[in-house]
């Protein structure tokens, strides 16, 4: 009885480990379908405000069509014929595992140029094209191959649609609470104080940390801005000071004194429902974090996130980066603003910290697909051109140069001072002798 009742109690302090570990491994996998395949690109075309109309008709069309699915099509493969249902097969095998684990690969080869990952990436892609061409004409009109295609189902279809829908759950929540909240608030992006109130936006780009270091400039700002994960560890460069802080709602500043702001969360639905994954099992409590009175973040409106979208020119599924959206931000209240670690992805490396292999993956993603760097410099430099923004390397080399200017003027002042003229020598000194009677 004694062992029993050990044991017992041991599978009450284990089971709900067990089970946030399923319940975490369940929200992964739904993010990573759903991010490579074309759920989340899907809703890069649709606006954020759209998602109480989308969380309905997932709930009371999706998810029917789902069951029926389940219920009706699938079992009808066993009935094709072998080259139909092998067709059949080869196609969702493409889409649901072949694309994705190409896409993934080649992102992480054209950055992790070592033996390690190409083997690991051989060897998947491998087994995919066995499963294709090995096991597929072999299950594909069996009630294995039926069991098999349900579970699959599951996971690459089903899965990904509980978590949009707990995504969107959460979504309309805040938006309902930002309406109502911000209503009555002011924009934290004020108006200049004084002609020394200066404002100074850092990107993440690798050119942070590059050329004549810039740390104690950057702290001279009254108004610093970062984003997302940027670091610090070598102040030299990046300096310290950070008065805003842009980010998509996870990872809020903890000091009272910087302001939060998601300048993404209306950009598109896909940004909307991100807020939320792919920690999908901390939804309660990043809602709960953003409503919270503790947390003062500023939600950047859609209507300017669409008009900020004319302005620079992208294409219907596409956004501004959230370094575009600062800018145009400050931009609204203010003559110029200064730019710093703004590359416009030019490079083979795209933040001057290092990444997550998950961020990795998103930030080339976003790279090639959800943003145009091309289209954003050009807006950027069209700005410069018109004094609204400066590069903080640029000002600073003006500055220097300047000041250089100004010590050399007062130099050659010095030493015309302290050089008598020929009129004052010969008042002072006589005429020299050769002059004299």
């Amino acid at each position: 009885v004694d062992l029993v009742s050990r044991a017992s109690r041991l599978a009450a302090m284990s089971s709900p480990s067990s089970f946030d570990g399923a319940l975490v491994a369940c929200c992964r996998a739904s993010y990573y379908i759903s991010l490579l395949g074309l759920k989340i690109p899907s809703a890069l075309c649709l606006r954020a405000s759209l998602a109480p109309q989308v969380l309905a008709l997932l709930v009371f069309v999706w998810c029917p069509l789902l069951a029926y699915t389940h219920v009706s099509l699938l079992p009808m493969v066993r009935g094709f014929s072998q080259e139909s249902a092998v067709q059949l097969w080869h196609l969702l095998t493409a889409v649901w595992v072949t694309i994705p684990v190409l896409v993934v690969g080649s992102v992480i080869l054209s950055v992790v140029q070592a033996a390690g990952p190409f083997k690991m990436f051989s060897v998947v892609l491998g087994c995919v094209l066995a499963f294709h061409f090995l096991v597929v004409p072999s299950i594909a009109t069996t009630m294995t191959g039926s069991i098999l295609l349900q579970a699959l189902f599951v996971v690459f279809e089903d899965l990904p649609i509980v978590g949009w829908i707990w995504c969107l759950y959460h979504v309309v929540r805040l938006q309902l609470h930002i309406k109502k909240a911000q209503a009555a608030r002011e924009t934290p992006f004020t108006a200049p104080k004084g002609p020394g109130d200066r404002s100074l936006i850092i990107g993440n780009a690798p050119t942070v940390v590059e050329g004549a270091p810039l740390g104690s400039v950057i702290d001279g700002f009254n108004h610093v801005v970062r984003f997302n994960g940027y670091s610090i560890s070598k102040p030299e460069y990046t300096g310290t000071k950070v008065g805003f802080h842009f980010c998509n709602g996870r990872n809020f500043p903890t000091n009272k004194s910087v302001q939060a702001v998601c300048p993404l969360f209306y950009a598109s639905l896909t940004h909307a429902a991100y807020l939320f994954m792919p920690h999908m099992e901390e939804a309660r409590d990043i809602y709960a974090n953003l409503t919270s009175s503790k947390v003062d973040a500023w939600f950047v409106e859609e209507e300017k996130i669409l008009a900020l979208r004319k302005k620079i020119g992208c294409r219907f599924w596409q956004i501004p980066t959230s370094g575009m959206v600062a800018i145009d931000a400050f931009l609204a209240n203010r003559e110029q603003v200064s730019l710093h670690g703004f590359n416009f992805f030019q490079g083979k490396k795209i933040h001057y910290f290092e990444e997550s292999p998950t961020q990795l993956i998103t930030s080339w993603l976003e790279r090639f697909v959800t943003h145009d760097p091309s289209f954003e410099k050009v807006w950027v430099e069209g700005l410069a051109r018109q004094g609204r923004v400066a590069f903080l390397a640029k000002q600073a080399e003006a500055e220097e140069t300047a000041s250089e200017e100004v010590l050399s003027a007062k130099q050659e002042e010095e030493v015309r001072r302290r050089t008598p003229g020929l009129m004052q020598t010969l008042l002072k000194d006589g005429l020299p002798s050769q002059f004299g009677l």
